[in-house]
């Protein structure tokens, strides 16, 4: 792998957390969205946004004026975000019809819900043609949304099936210790350990940053999560947008371009990436 350095943030652009109406305070708030969007100026920044699709219809206006205010692209992060069945082929299918109805045109990438890709998704994947996933934490967490993929590496790689491979960009997790590096993360440690650990264990060279909309205030939100997820989910939600800017900070410091997955894809396609089987990726 080349030691270029490229970063792809990420936004997750689905309903804030556990609001059955699909509300996302990011676009109807005016000052949390102009919070984001300055960030994202001063540093001439490109963010990949995945859609939940089944959310085009309520938040269409948001994502063209989010067009108009910042260098974004649109992915696909599922139709229904449903957990029970996270990338059956059926929702995967519908997300694409959305997406296609919407933009006039075919996706390029997917995201499974909470990295939950399966086999019969990565199928899908493969099937459709789409050209990268980026759904896939090559780190462990336990429990019934965990995942252990310590077999797999940091860096992009390419999934194969038979003769179909599709690029592979896992979330950004930092080399040998093995600890996811996004928006939610970093507010869960804190700025000042991840600066510490970086310097030891740094990010990979290319990445995904992840971040959803309801990282920036998950202070507004508290009343909907469980009294045991309340003060996890709530460390550090105040500062979420000093964090976000340190990250950025920290990413252009040390010598990243931030592009687009698509950008990212562009400049994978012209080196060797090591391939595995979709039968050692997800077991």
């Amino acid at each position: 792998m080349s030691d270029k350095k490229i970063a792809c943030i990420t936004l997750d652009t689905e309903a804030d957390f556990l609001d059955p109406t699909g509300r996302i305070r990011l676009f109807d708030d005016d000052a949390l969205f102009n919070r984001y969007v300055s960030i994202i100026k001063k540093y001439d920044v490109k963010v990949t946004s995945f859609l939940v699709t089944s959310l085009i219809p309520k938040h269409s206006d948001s994502y063209r004026r989010l067009q108009e205010q910042i260098p974004v692209e649109f992915a696909i992060h599922s139709h229904m975000h449903d957990m029970n069945n996270p990338c059956s082929r059926a929702d995967i299918e519908e997300s694409v019809r959305a997406y296609r109805n919407f933009f006039g045109q075919n996706p390029s990438g997917y995201r499974a819900p909470v990295g939950q890709i399966t086999r019969e998704g990565m199928q899908t994947l493969l099937d459709l043609g789409l050209r990268y996933d980026s759904s896939i934490y090559p780190s462990f967490r336990p429990g019934h949304m965990g995942y252990n993929n310590l077999h797999l590496p940091v860096e992009p790689f390419r999934v194969r099936h038979e003769a179909h491979s599709i690029i592979e960009i896992p979330f950004a997790t930092l080399h040998g210790l093995r600890l996811v590096f996004s928006l939610s993360y970093v507010k869960l440690f804190g700025w000042t350990t991840y600066d510490w650990l970086m310097k030891i264990f740094p990010p990979p060279n290319q990445m995904a940053v992840l971040a959803h909309p309801h990282d920036y205030y998950f202070h507004l939100l508290a009343d909907q999560v469980t009294a045991g997820e309340k003060p996890l989910l709530l460390r550090n939600a105040k500062s979420a947008f000093e964090l976000f800017e340190n990250i950025i900070i920290f990413l252009r410091g040390a010598g990243y371009e931030f592009e687009f997955i698509s950008g990212l894809c562009d400049y994978l396609e012209t080196e060797s990436l090591p391939v595995y089987e979709m039968d050692k990726v997800i077991h």
